[in-house]
């Protein structure tokens, strides 16, 4: 099994407006998903998958040998706007499984998962959830006009896509409140945001 999280499949999935549409995975020194593009001289993002990543996991080459056997690969697909949703607007991760790899046979299944737990010492933890409120009471207030509370919106997402996983096996109730309550504070401010980075007043 294949599995991208949202931190890296989010630049992929939102070139699209509407999010869904062909992508392609593809196996060279590591594996990655991106959307294809036939545009000269234009340099598309990647998302990498976990551990596959030849810049930065050690192991990668062992690991993407072990889930496609192929030295090199490459195969396109369409991914539903469900899945898609999923991964923009619930975080969760993307998991790729082969049904059928024959030569000129290639047919791939994806669905979506909870994110994978990441554990951390419990200060750590506890920072990444300051961190999260951080995101939601101080930046989001100090935005001025709709170009900044779009970027704030964008910042607030990849912050959710990298604390929502966190965990940590010393952590109490009280902590795990309190990460659920940022998520959902964070959640609600980003809701407030039109895509023309006006304010929504709801009644």
């Amino acid at each position: 099994m294949i599995r991208f999280t949202s931190t890296q499949l989010r630049p992929v999935l939102s070139l699209n407006r509407s999010f869904r549409g062909p992508v392609i995975l593809e196996k060279n020194n590591g594996i990655c998903l991106h959307r294809p593009d036939f545009r000269k001289l234009v340099t598309l993002p990647l998302a990498w998958a976990e551990g596959c990543n030849p810049f930065s996991d050690n192991g990668c080459r062992k690991l993407s040998d072990s889930l496609i056997a192929d030295e090199t690969f490459s195969h396109q697909f369409d991914l539903s706007q469900n899945a898609c949703d999923a991964v923009l607007n619930e975080h969760q991760d993307l998991l790729i499984t082969f049904i059928c790899q024959t030569t000129g046979a290639v047919r791939v299944f994806a669905e979506t998962g909870e994110p994978e737990k990441v554990y951390l010492p419990v200060g750590i933890y506890r920072e990444r959830i300051s961190w999260l409120y951080d995101q939601s009471l101080r930046h989001f207030h100090s935005c001025v006009g709709n170009a900044e509370r779009l970027s704030w919106r964008s910042q607030a997402l990849n912050v959710l896509d990298r604390v929502i996983r966190l965990d940590s096996k010393r952590a109490k109730p009280s902590d795990r409140q309190m990460l659920a309550s940022a998520v959902q504070d964070v959640r609600k401010r980003i809701s407030q945001i039109s895509s023309d980075g006006s304010l929504r007043f709801y009644s």
